[in-house]
């Protein structure tokens, strides 16, 4: 008998998925579909956050909960991204596996180089979201071949004895992504340096990776709603800069963006900026392909 009972607690400590997939679990749902890539056949990939939602603001829901207490690995953007949503739920959650400082923990921006990263003090005068530098780092598509061989290492860490096809997977996705990257260059690339205005700052990575010039935000800091007095600031300066387009993320303030794009003549066009957000952007590479398309549709509109 103790012989057996010696079994079972054996059994009981064993990783959750000794005996079946690698449970992981994204907040955000770019990241969950670079997770089934290079996890294959050895992972079950749940995402949080839906791609037509703002991930500031993603309203926890209990089912969020049984998801992160089941999960052996927690993919998260970082950067304090998820911070307004994502802390509650870990101390909720009761599971030690996917606690900061754990293996099963992956902050993924640190395979990347943020931008716009404040200088000095921070305070509220400037803005409530990116304290930490941009965290809208997905849409690049080359930081998204970082993320997919970084991934593939976390993934080996807690998995090893598929840590080669993870390696190979990750290597596979990455030169994916750069090719990618590659096309949508050459897609944009008659519009390299055109002024852009846009309503957050979630596009600059791929306004800097693809070449356009950023003229200014409908927000007049990240966070802040914009007010008529940075408004008549912000349409003079696309006038001085003559930009004609804007760029919005779907869950944005249309009324404002379409009100901007009607004083100044500018095109405006609107995009899902994360895996899902809209039809015909159901996959990454979906994703980023809308985006130009989009993009260059209201250039010749």
């Amino acid at each position: 008998m103790r012989k057996i009972l010696l079994t079972l607690l054996a059994l009981l400590a064993l990783p959750a998925f000794a005996y079946g997939k690698l449970r992981v679990v994204s907040t955000l749902p770019d990241f969950a579909w670079l997770a089934e890539q290079v996890g294959g056949d050895f992972v079950q990939v749940k995402s949080l956050a839906r791609g037509s939602q703002d991930p500031h603001f993603v309203d926890p829901k209990p089912s969020y909960l049984v998801d992160l207490h089941r999960a052996d690995i927690l993919l998260l953007d970082g950067m304090q991204l998820e911070v307004g949503w994502l802390p509650p739920l870990l101390q909720q959650c009761g599971n030690g596996r996917i606690q900061p400082s754990a293996p099963g923990y992956v902050d993924l921006s640190q395979f990347i180089k943020p931008i716009e990263v404040p200088v000095g003090g921070v305070d509220r005068s400037m803005g409530d979201m990116h304290p930490m530098g941009n965290p809208h780092y997905h849409l690049d598509p080359y930081n998204m071949a970082l993320i997919a061989e970084g991934i593939g290492g976390a993934f080996g860490k807690l998995d090893a004895t598929h840590a080669a096809q993870y390696a190979a997977n990750a290597e596979k996705t990455a030169e994916a992504m750069r090719a990618l990257g590659a096309e949508v260059t050459a897609m944009l690339a008659p519009l390299k340096g055109e002024p852009v205005v846009t309503y957050h700052s979630t596009l600059d990575y791929f306004f800097l990776r693809f070449g356009f010039d950023i003229v200014g935000y409908i927000e007049p800091k990240a966070g802040i709603k914009p007010s008529p007095s940075s408004l008549m600031e912000l349409e003079q300066r696309m006038k001085e800069k003559k930009a004609k387009l804007i760029i919005s993320e779907a869950y944005q303030d249309l009324k404002t963006a379409r009100r901007v794009a009607d004083d100044t003549g500018a095109k405006l066009a609107v995009i899902p900026s994360y895996t899902g957000g809209a039809k015909g952007a159901e996959t990454y590479p979906d994703l980023i392909r809308y985006i130009a398309r989009s993009i260059l549709e209201a250039s010749s509109g």
